[in-house]
Protein backbone atom coordinates (compact mmCIF):
# COMPACT_ATOMS: atom_id res chain seq x y z
CA UNK A 1 0.00 0.00 0.00
CA UNK A 2 3.00 2.47 1.01
CA UNK A 3 4.41 2.18 -2.83
CA UNK A 4 0.85 2.75 -4.18
CA UNK A 5 0.81 5.94 -2.09
CA UNK A 6 4.28 6.68 -3.38
CA UNK A 7 3.90 6.19 -6.89
CA UNK A 8 0.09 8.43 -6.69
CA UNK A 9 2.32 11.26 -4.06
CA UNK A 10 1.47 14.30 -6.89
CA UNK A 11 -1.84 13.51 -8.30
CA UNK A 12 -3.43 12.72 -5.16
CA UNK A 13 -1.85 15.65 -3.22
CA UNK A 14 -3.29 18.31 -5.74
CA UNK A 15 -6.64 16.21 -6.19
CA UNK A 16 -6.87 16.71 -2.77
CA UNK A 17 -6.05 20.57 -2.30
CA UNK A 18 -8.12 21.64 -5.12
CA UNK A 19 -11.32 19.61 -3.83
CA UNK A 20 -11.44 19.38 -0.42
CA UNK A 21 -13.00 22.77 1.48
CA UNK A 22 -11.17 24.79 3.83
CA UNK A 23 -13.28 23.63 6.37
CA UNK A 24 -12.05 20.15 5.81
CA UNK A 25 -8.71 21.43 5.86
CA UNK A 26 -9.18 23.50 9.26
CA UNK A 27 -11.21 20.46 10.54
CA UNK A 28 -10.80 17.53 8.92
CA UNK A 29 -7.16 16.74 9.23
CA UNK A 30 -5.58 17.04 12.63
CA UNK A 31 -5.93 15.41 16.04
CA UNK A 32 -8.96 15.11 17.86
CA UNK A 33 -9.32 14.98 21.64
CA UNK A 34 -10.57 11.36 21.07
CA UNK A 35 -8.05 9.04 20.96
CA UNK A 36 -7.88 5.32 19.63
CA UNK A 37 -5.90 2.20 17.91
CA UNK A 38 -3.48 2.73 15.88
CA UNK A 39 -3.72 2.61 12.27
CA UNK A 40 -0.22 3.91 11.47
CA UNK A 41 3.06 5.30 12.97
CA UNK A 42 4.95 7.84 11.15
CA UNK A 43 8.28 7.86 13.07
CA UNK A 44 7.39 8.21 16.30
CA UNK A 45 3.79 9.78 15.74
CA UNK A 46 0.64 7.50 16.01
CA UNK A 47 -2.43 7.93 13.36
CA UNK A 48 -5.16 6.81 15.73
CA UNK A 49 -8.22 4.99 14.06
CA UNK A 50 -10.34 8.02 15.02
CA UNK A 51 -8.31 10.43 13.28
CA UNK A 52 -8.69 8.42 10.19
CA UNK A 53 -12.32 7.71 10.38
CA UNK A 54 -12.90 11.69 11.05
CA UNK A 55 -10.87 12.18 7.94
CA UNK A 56 -12.40 9.34 5.44
CA UNK A 57 -15.79 10.47 6.52
CA UNK A 58 -15.02 14.18 5.55
CA UNK A 59 -13.34 13.29 2.50
CA UNK A 60 -16.27 11.18 1.84
CA UNK A 61 -18.91 13.64 2.54
CA UNK A 62 -17.10 16.14 0.32
CA UNK A 63 -16.87 13.65 -3.07
CA UNK A 64 -20.55 12.67 -2.61
CA UNK A 65 -21.35 16.47 -2.89
CA UNK A 66 -19.20 16.67 -5.78
CA UNK A 67 -20.13 14.03 -7.46
CA UNK A 68 -23.61 13.30 -6.87
CA UNK A 69 -24.97 10.31 -8.80
CA UNK A 70 -21.35 9.38 -9.97
CA UNK A 71 -20.24 8.31 -6.40
CA UNK A 72 -19.87 5.10 -5.42
CA UNK A 73 -18.60 2.07 -3.62
CA UNK A 74 -15.21 2.28 -5.75
CA UNK A 75 -14.84 5.78 -5.26
CA UNK A 76 -15.52 5.51 -1.45
CA UNK A 77 -13.15 2.44 -1.19
CA UNK A 78 -10.44 4.84 -2.94
CA UNK A 79 -10.73 7.81 -0.52
CA UNK A 80 -8.67 5.64 2.23
CA UNK A 81 -6.01 5.30 1.04
CA UNK A 82 -6.46 9.17 0.37
CA UNK A 83 -7.69 9.72 3.70
CA UNK A 84 -4.41 7.82 4.99
CA UNK A 85 -2.43 9.70 2.56
CA UNK A 86 -3.05 12.91 3.92
CA UNK A 87 -2.56 12.47 7.29
CA UNK A 88 0.75 10.77 6.36
CA UNK A 89 2.05 13.89 4.77
CA UNK A 90 0.90 16.00 7.23
CA UNK A 91 2.75 14.11 9.71
CA UNK A 92 6.09 14.56 7.32
CA UNK A 93 5.61 18.20 7.13
CA UNK A 94 5.33 18.71 10.79
CA UNK A 95 7.96 16.87 11.77
CA UNK A 96 10.74 18.31 8.89
CA UNK A 97 9.57 21.94 9.91
CA UNK A 98 10.32 21.26 13.67
CA UNK A 99 13.18 19.63 12.19
CA UNK A 100 15.15 22.46 10.59
CA UNK A 101 13.76 24.80 13.55
CA UNK A 102 10.37 26.92 12.53
CA UNK A 103 8.05 27.59 14.63
CA UNK A 104 4.61 29.31 14.59
CA UNK A 105 4.20 32.31 17.33
CA UNK A 106 1.33 32.95 19.53
CA UNK A 107 0.67 36.29 17.09
CA UNK A 108 0.85 34.33 14.70
CA UNK A 109 -1.75 31.75 15.62
CA UNK A 110 -4.08 34.13 17.49
CA UNK A 111 -4.03 36.31 13.69
CA UNK A 112 -4.82 33.32 11.85
CA UNK A 113 -7.69 32.49 14.24
CA UNK A 114 -9.07 35.66 14.45
CA UNK A 115 -9.58 36.23 10.44
CA UNK A 116 -11.16 32.82 9.95
CA UNK A 117 -14.59 33.55 8.47
CA UNK A 118 -15.96 30.48 10.15
CA UNK A 119 -15.89 32.28 13.42
CA UNK A 120 -17.47 35.68 12.33
CA UNK A 121 -20.19 37.37 13.12
CA UNK A 122 -20.50 40.93 11.10
CA UNK A 123 -17.05 40.86 9.75
CA UNK A 124 -15.79 40.51 12.97
CA UNK A 125 -14.55 37.46 15.01
CA UNK A 126 -16.69 36.52 17.65
CA UNK A 127 -15.98 34.52 20.32
CA UNK A 128 -19.77 32.50 21.13
CA UNK A 129 -19.61 31.31 17.50
CA UNK A 130 -15.91 30.03 17.93
CA UNK A 131 -16.96 28.19 21.12
CA UNK A 132 -20.26 26.93 19.54
CA UNK A 133 -18.50 25.45 16.49
CA UNK A 134 -15.86 23.81 18.20
CA UNK A 135 -18.46 22.12 20.71
CA UNK A 136 -20.18 20.70 17.51
CA UNK A 137 -17.38 18.93 16.39
CA UNK A 138 -16.26 17.82 19.30
CA UNK A 139 -13.07 19.70 19.84
CA UNK A 140 -11.57 21.59 22.86
CA UNK A 141 -10.10 25.39 22.10
CA UNK A 142 -6.61 23.96 23.34
CA UNK A 143 -6.98 20.66 20.82
CA UNK A 144 -8.04 23.10 18.28
CA UNK A 145 -5.34 25.72 18.68
CA UNK A 146 -2.99 22.79 18.84
CA UNK A 147 -4.01 21.23 14.99
CA UNK A 148 -4.01 25.29 13.49
CA UNK A 149 -0.66 25.58 14.44
CA UNK A 150 0.54 22.12 13.24
CA UNK A 151 -1.72 23.63 10.15
CA UNK A 152 0.55 27.22 9.97
CA UNK A 153 3.41 25.19 10.65
CA UNK A 154 2.83 23.09 7.68
CA UNK A 155 1.97 26.52 5.38
CA UNK A 156 4.99 28.01 6.12
CA UNK A 157 7.25 24.44 5.08
CA UNK A 158 5.48 24.58 2.19
CA UNK A 159 6.13 28.26 0.97
CA UNK A 160 9.61 27.76 2.05
CA UNK A 161 9.62 24.90 -0.76
CA UNK A 162 7.65 26.32 -3.33
CA UNK A 163 9.50 30.06 -2.99
CA UNK A 164 13.03 27.57 -3.33
CA UNK A 165 11.82 27.00 -6.75
CA UNK A 166 13.03 29.02 -9.64
CA UNK A 167 12.79 29.19 -13.57
CA UNK A 168 15.33 30.75 -15.93
CA UNK A 169 14.74 32.63 -18.76
CA UNK A 170 17.16 29.97 -20.88
CA UNK A 171 15.07 27.06 -18.95
CA UNK A 172 11.62 28.93 -20.25
CA UNK A 173 12.82 28.85 -23.41
CA UNK A 174 13.95 25.69 -23.79
CA UNK A 175 11.22 23.64 -22.21
CA UNK A 176 8.53 25.84 -24.10
CA UNK A 177 10.26 24.66 -27.47
CA UNK A 178 10.47 21.09 -26.17
CA UNK A 179 6.66 21.37 -25.47
CA UNK A 180 6.11 23.40 -28.86
CA UNK A 181 8.48 22.38 -31.07
CA UNK A 182 6.40 24.30 -33.86
CA UNK A 183 5.85 27.38 -32.34
CA UNK A 184 7.12 30.86 -34.08
CA UNK A 185 9.39 33.13 -31.26
CA UNK A 186 6.25 35.59 -31.68
CA UNK A 187 3.72 32.68 -30.45
CA UNK A 188 6.27 32.32 -27.60
CA UNK A 189 6.82 36.23 -26.66
CA UNK A 190 2.73 36.25 -26.32
CA UNK A 191 2.15 32.97 -24.06
CA UNK A 192 5.64 33.61 -22.21
CA UNK A 193 4.02 34.84 -19.14
CA UNK A 194 1.22 32.30 -19.21
CA UNK A 195 3.15 29.49 -19.50
CA UNK A 196 5.76 30.98 -16.63
CA UNK A 197 3.33 30.56 -14.47
CA UNK A 198 2.02 27.17 -15.14
CA UNK A 199 5.90 25.72 -15.52
CA UNK A 200 6.28 26.79 -12.23
CA UNK A 201 3.57 25.39 -10.61
CA UNK A 202 4.76 22.22 -12.00
CA UNK A 203 7.95 22.95 -10.59
CA UNK A 204 6.65 23.71 -7.50
CA UNK A 205 4.62 20.95 -7.28
CA UNK A 206 7.47 18.43 -7.99
CA UNK A 207 9.67 19.98 -5.50
CA UNK A 208 7.33 19.39 -2.51
CA UNK A 209 6.53 15.58 -3.99
CA UNK A 210 9.97 14.91 -3.98
CA UNK A 211 10.53 17.09 -0.45
CA UNK A 212 8.09 14.69 1.09
CA UNK A 213 9.68 11.49 -0.36
CA UNK A 214 12.70 12.78 1.10
CA UNK A 215 10.94 13.68 4.09
CA UNK A 216 9.83 10.00 3.70
CA UNK A 217 13.11 8.41 4.23
CA UNK A 218 13.98 9.87 6.86
CA UNK A 219 10.97 9.06 8.97
CA UNK A 220 9.92 5.04 8.84
CA UNK A 221 5.85 4.77 7.91
CA UNK A 222 4.67 1.72 9.08
CA UNK A 223 0.86 1.01 7.82
CA UNK A 224 -1.49 -1.38 9.70
CA UNK A 225 -4.35 -2.39 7.21
CA UNK A 226 -5.89 -4.27 9.22
CA UNK A 227 -6.91 -1.14 11.35
CA UNK A 228 -8.15 0.76 8.38
CA UNK A 229 -10.95 -1.57 7.78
Amino acid sequence: MLESMRKHMTWMMWVIVGLITVTFLFFGIYPSDIGGRSVAKVGDDVITADEFNRVYRNMTDQYRELLKDQFNDSIAKGLKAQALQELVVGRLFIQEAQRIGLTVSDAELQAAILNMPSFAQNGRFDRKTYERILDRINMSPAAFEASQRDFLLRQKLERLVRDGVMVTEPELATEYKKRNPKATPAEFAKKKEEFRQSYLAEKQREALTGFIRGSQSRSKVVIDEKAMN
